[in-house]
């Protein structure tokens, strides 16, 4: 069920290393590889049910193939102090409601958009802009390719919302997913128009 309501970097510098002064502490985003994976589903696991994401859980397949998934374009994770803290990658979209929505809103075909997801980051490392740092390194991959970024959201996940507002992402409808209970509002579904200024990373997710 669908409810519809109604500063660019550098792109060369897209799948390299890229360090983020946060407070006292240098956040590190460098490309996923497949020896992290172990551990991204470790951080996964134990940060779940603090902040329900993933929000169906247990999830029906393993937590690697949640990270690691056949759309995914290109990822990412954050370092600090070179320990893995969190990650984030971006995905391609589905030809689907969902997909069509987002790309009505973009007004683009959907094969141009870039689905930001997969955005997480180990709890005991809250409050060290982790999170900020993910969310700007995949956005400017996604509108460094010409692509529209989108997401979706759980209503109740107050936190990333607020981030996502805060970096100009902008709600366009609701929508019902499969894995949905029916006592749960839909999640929010949000663009990131092509002209927004990209807001540096802060100290606050």
């Amino acid at each position: 069920m669908v409810e519809i309501r109604g500063n660019r970097w550098n792109p060369t510098r897209s799948n390299h290393e890229r360090p983020y002064r946060v407070g006292v502490n240098q956040v590190n985003i460098r490309p996923r590889q497949d020896t992290d994976i172990p551990m991204l589903a470790d951080i996964l696991e134990r940060q779940q049910s603090e902040t329900e994401y993933p929000f169906e859980w247990p999830m029906p397949y393993p937590t690697e193939q949640f990270i690691h998934r056949p759309s995914e374009l290109r990822s990412w994770v954050a370092e600090l102090n070179e320990t893995v803290v969190g990650h984030v990658a971006v995905q391609t979209v589905q030809d689907d409601d969902l997909g069509r929505m987002w790309a009505d809103a973009h007004d683009v075909p959907i094969r141009q958009l870039r689905c930001i997801s997969v955005l997480f980051a180990d709890r005991r490392y809250a409050g060290q802009g982790i999170g900020s740092a993910l969310l700007r390194t995949a956005t400017e991959s996604a509108l460094a390719d010409g692509g529209a970024p989108v997401l979706d959201v759980v209503a109740h996940h107050a936190a990333p919302l607020n981030l996502y507002r805060r970096r100009g992402w902008q709600e366009i409808g609701r929508y019902r997913t499969d894995w949905l209970p029916d006592d749960v509002e839909p999640v929010y579904v949000m663009i990131l128009p092509r002209d927004q200024t990209v807001v540096p990373p802060e100290a606050t997710a």
